[in-house]
């Protein structure tokens, strides 16, 4: 090897083993590891709170009266006192069938009443003065018999003649239809005018009462010990809510559970009465029920937003002193207005995320928004 390639070789090697004396000259500096920021995030506490233990369900909601109004006498209708959808009460008059055939037929068993009356009390009288005769032996036996019997048919007509009178006069009241409970009316289906049959045919109008609703619903054969077990210790609450609203804002009790498995379908049917004195529920109505079993004490609770789902199951990020996230697998329980039980994995009096936990993960830095304003 010449000179020249020798020299080149040299200063090559001294060139790159200066190299980091030369890059300190210059002010470079080797990087360390990229700080992470801190994620914006919204915490609360976690709190122990005496939960109920409940099903949800859902039902549809029926009337405790029902009845449809008939006619029991036969004539024309001559007025209707009511409007379609009024509220009534019991009493209340509601149609009127013409009544004067009613009453002729009345004053006729009256006038039947009275002439048969007569007519006993002139055999009675008969009966009297002949019994004084048989006395004194001026009469014979036979006809004393024959008067008295004379007045036990007269009796037995007088007694025909007002049951006569008192069907006269119940048929007379069955001419003014009124409202047997206090209810609210459906649509009118006859007009003045028309000609009814009594008890036959369609009714005239159907009244419900709504002050008070069953509402029927089903639960699952699977927790039917519970609800037996539960109804052991005493009545048990229902809490109803209009399909189109997540306000439980009606309550009622359960009164009825069904004697057998529904087959087709693994469930059991139950009904409970619910109290409806603002009419707000509606018969027919489809509803959501909650059927409360009893209640659970100082359960750890957190708001329902706190818990996610992921592939291990439901997660949640408490916040440790230090401000960072932590991963934790938690058991959850039942749901309860805004609140959701937490029944391992989480203690009370600890922080949660409730808002941000797209963005985290294990030992990221976080800080409350909240906090900061």
């Amino acid at each position: 090897m010449n000179k020249k390639i020798k020299l080149m070789l040299c200063l090559f090697l001294f060139a790159a083993s200066s190299m980091p004396a030369y890059a300190g000259l210059f002010g470079k500096k080797e990087k360390g590891p990229p700080q992470i920021p801190a994620r914006p995030v919204e915490t609360a506490i976690s709190s122990t709170k005496d939960v109920p233990v409940y099903i949800d369900s859902f039902g549809s909601m029926e009337c405790l009266t029902n009845v449809d109004i008939k006619a029991q006498v036969t004539g024309q209708i001559e007025s209707v006192h009511f409007t379609g959808g009024q509220d009534v009460s019991k009493g209340d008059l509601l149609f009127t069938i013409d009544p004067r055939p009613y009453k002729a037929e009345l004053e006729k068993a009256q006038a039947a009443l009275a002439a048969d009356g007569a007519d006993l009390e002139l055999k009675q009288l008969t009966l009297e003065r002949n019994k004084k005769l048989l006395e004194r032996q001026l009469i014979s036996q036979q006809d004393y018999d024959t008067y008295k019997t004379d007045v036990d048919s007269g009796l037995a007509k007088v007694n025909l003649d007002k049951a006569s009178v008192d069907l006269a006069k119940l048929n007379l009241d069955y001419c003014y239809i009124v409202s047997p409970l206090d209810g609210r009316t459906g649509k009118c289906l006859v007009d003045p005018g028309n000609i009814i049959i009594a008890n036959t045919g369609t009714a005239l109008v159907n009244i419900k009462a709504i002050d008070n609703l069953y509402v029927d619903f089903t639960i699952p054969e699977t927790r039917f010990d519970d609800v037996r077990n539960a109804m052991a210790t005493g009545r048990l609450q229902t809490m109803v809510s209009p399909e189109e609203s997540s306000d439980y804002g009606y309550s009622g009790e359960l009164h009825f559970l069904d004697n057998a498995v529904d087959n087709t379908t693994g469930t059991i049917l139950l009904r409970a009465i619910v109290q409806n004195k603002n009419r707000s529920l509606w018969s027919g109505q489809f509803v959501n029920v909650r059927l409360i079993l009893g209640i659970e004490k100082d359960m750890v609770v957190v708001p329902y937003e706190t818990v996610q789902l992921g592939q291990d199951g439901s997660y949640l990020f408490v916040v440790t002193p230090d401000n960072k996230a932590e991963l934790r697998i938690v058991s959850t329980g039942s749901r309860w207005e805004d609140n959701i039980v937490v029944k391992k994995g989480l203690k009370a009096g600890e922080k949660v995320v409730t808002v941000g936990q797209m963005g985290l993960a294990p030992g990221v830095p976080v800080v409350d928004t909240r906090e900061k304003k």
